[in-house]
């Protein structure tokens, strides 16, 4: 069974970061007064806030900022729930608009820079302890002002952060749940408790249903434990989150929101994104986030470089070549945590970016060889976990537009029909990202007929031409794509 999907739509206009001065935001206020005053429709749908960014360039950048490697050397310095603590901050404080993951990026180093700009500080991305208390109480006066709280739903037992400034009326609702309203209901907030026969995939198609008239979906996220949808209708937005435990129950959150109060609320929606706890685990959100020195500051181990290898023949696994280069002793990762089988450099195909490593692990590639045409597309890869990962792509004149994962460097192409059609020969660029995932980019890839010369190999003949779901063309290659490890460099 397929593991995860992933379909991405990265909007086109551009984010804007606004400040947040030290009172009491404007648009926090706006807000609350629009919710007490405003007789208009509420959207239909449920909500979610914009994604952040034009998708930058491609290209990396040649030489690393020496300002934000050393801002993010002293954020992962620091322990994970205190870096998750300051992005919690940063959402009310800086308009941080990225999950709390705890991981460091681009959107973590603007956000610290907006702070300290705004707080006066040295602007160099790194909090100074008296930088982080500061931080820390504007976050939690900014909370207190808006009376967000994470509380226990008495009807279900999930937590979620209620903003009782806006949201003053709350009943159980048919889903299981209970349903928070504002004065005027502008805005809904719905808990949901599916059924045992509910499953995720079935729910993430159902919502994602193109054929549903008036409504636009923006951005789409499905893995193996949760999926995330947004989208707009004429006057609304929505957001939709549903997560699923280890035994498979499904729980989830859905808000809409009228367009009237988006300016103000797309914010909110990230707080409240961020609190969420369906199966009632405990979160700091409620009280004051933890400080740096709450807990001895411990160094976070380096993460080991992974790339993304296909099996073109017994023993034959091709993949990019930037993405291992100086790498001394490479591994392939098994699925599920299996054991792990060594691989080693068998040739350079000069000229392509990819090289060939032979290892006993995976099976050939059972589809056949296609010519890549413009048009849709689909990329499976190996993401940093050694996860699975089928994602839409977009082909045009030999680049794909596509969201390339860490981990998926030498990922393949496929067209509609499950034909092989190209290997992408870089390495993703992992440095900006919208609500934590690597948004749409465009990479350039090599044809599988060029993969297939330069190697002295053939593709497989198996298949048909009938079209198929990404995941069927996953399924296809599950066993020939498999997660290279760089378990030691030189």
């Amino acid at each position: 069974m397929l593991k995860t999907l992933k379909f991405f739509t990265v909007p086109r206009s551009a984010y804007k970061p606004v400040l947040l001065v030290p009172k009491l935001p404007a648009s926090l206020l706006s807000l609350i007064l629009l919710a007490t005053g405003s007789t208009a429709a509420m959207a239909q749908a449920l909500v979610r806030p914009p994604a952040a960014a034009t998708a930058p360039p491609a290209t990396p950048p040649k030489a690393p900022d020496p300002a934000y490697l050393a801002a993010e050397k002293a954020f992962l310095a620091l322990d994970i729930e205190a870096r998750r603590a300051i992005q919690r901050d940063l959402i009310w404080v800086a308009n941080f608009s990225a999950s709390t993951s705890g991981d460091f990026g681009a959107l973590t180093f603007a956000a610290l820079k907006r702070f300290e700009t705004e707080a006066k500080f040295v602007v160099d991305g790194i909090l100074m302890p008296i930088e982080r208390e500061r931080l820390g109480k504007e976050g939690d006066r900014i909370r207190k002002a808006a009376r967000f709280a994470v509380e226990t739903d008495k009807v279900s037992g999930m937590k979620i952060g209620i903003p009782g400034a806006i949201f003053t009326k709350s009943s159980p609702n048919a889903s299981g749940g209970t349903r928070w309203q504002d004065e005027a209901e502008k805005i809904t907030l719905d808990l949901a408790v599916y059924k045992k026969e509910d499953s995720l995939a079935a729910i993430f198609e159902k919502g994602t249903d193109p054929k549903i008239q008036g409504r636009r979906i923006t951005y789409k996220l499905l893995r193996p434990d949760f999926f995330v949808i947004s989208g707009e209708t004429a006057s609304g937005k929505f957001y939709r989150r549903v997560q699923a435990d280890a035994g498979g129950a499904l729980r989830g959150f859905s808000i809409g929101y009228d367009k009237a109060v988006a300016a103000s609320l797309d914010r909110m929606v990230i707080a409240i994104s961020a609190s969420f706890e369906p199966f009632g685990k405990t979160t700091p959100d409620k009280t004051t986030p933890a400080r740096p020195d709450d807990k001895p500051a411990q160094v976070a181990a380096v993460p080991q470089r992974r790339a993304t290898g296909l099996v073109l023949a017994p023993e034959t696994i091709l993949t990019a070549e930037a993405a291992l280069r100086s790498c001394t002793d490479i591994m392939v990762s098994g699925e599920n945590d299996g054991p792990k089988i060594p691989a080693r450099i068998a040739r350079r195909l000069e000229g392509t970016g990819l090289m060939v490593l032979t290892a006993k692990a995976g099976r050939a590639l059972p589809a056949r060889a296609g010519a890549p045409v413009d048009g849709a597309a689909v990329l499976i890869q190996r993401d940093s976990e050694g996860e699975l990962l089928a994602s839409a792509a977009s082909l045009t004149a030999l680049k794909a537009a596509t969201s390339l994962q860490e981990g998926g460097a030498g990922a393949a192409l496929f067209d509609k029909t499950g034909a092989f059609i190209g290997v992408i020969n870089g390495v993703p660029v992992t440095k900006f990202r919208v609500a934590g995932i690597v948004p749409s980019l465009s990479y350039a890839f090599l044809p599988a007929a060029d993969v297939l010369k330069s190697a002295g190999l053939s593709a497989g003949t198996g298949g048909d031409s009938a079209a198929k779901s990404s995941a069927d063309v996953a399924e296809i290659a599950r066993a020939s794509t498999l997660s290279l490890v760089c378990a030691s460099d030189k």
